[in-house]
């Protein structure tokens, strides 16, 4: 292949390859890289796609409030949203920041619990919203798609399992050592 014709051919893989990128909305690319649905095909994507909720939220408005009933999860396709938990004093504390590509209440696609958490928009968002019916309607008409979703859900849900469980045993051996100070302190 001469110079000329590898010029030629590079910018034809690049106008495909731009192509490719236009096609897919920003919805579908954050959803490919969220792991609950990162085993789904592009065509498996755009069909969740189809039952998704798409949400806009103002800096500082409440997407979702600890102790009101759970419908669904939530994915982020722009901004910034901040999770907080009410405190002993029950004044909200923030626990952690989520961005783009993140996503919370996942919980409530499989039980309607009451929320755990508060989740607040930190700027302005644009948030998917993923509810239990949705889940359900998959699994009646494309089962093999609420099947891949609800394995990659209990992997998810398993491992922060493991996490919240391996942060209990170490406060439990914190407060043994405390209480083990305090005894010997007071011998």
């Amino acid at each position: 292949m001469s110079k000329s014709e590898s010029k030629m051919t590079v910018p034809l893989y690049e106008s495909v390859r731009r192509r490719f990128r236009r096609n897919r909305s920003e919805a579908e690319i954050v959803l490919s890289t969220v792991h609950i649905f990162s085993k789904l095909s592009r065509s498996e994507i755009r069909q969740v796609e189809n039952v998704m909720h798409v949400r806009h939220y103002t800096m500082n408005e409440t997407i979702v409030k600890q102790g009101a009933p759970g419908s669904g999860m939530y994915i982020i396709v722009s901004g910034n949203v901040g999770i907080y938990i009410l405190n002993h004093d029950h004044e909200e504390q923030l626990v952690t920041e989520l961005e783009k590509g993140d996503f919370f209440g996942e919980i409530a696609v499989l039980n309607d619990a009451p929320r755990t958490a508060t989740a607040r928009a930190l700027e302005n968002c644009t948030i998917l919203g993923f509810y239990r019916p949705d889940l359900l309607g998959l699994l009646e008409t494309k089962p093999q798609i609420g099947i891949k979703i609800l394995l990659a859900l209990s992997e998810v849900l398993a491992t922060r399992l493991s996490m919240t469980n391996e942060e209990l045993s170490r406060a439990q051996r914190q407060l043994q050592k405390l209480e083990d100070e305090r005894r010997d302190a007071g011998e």
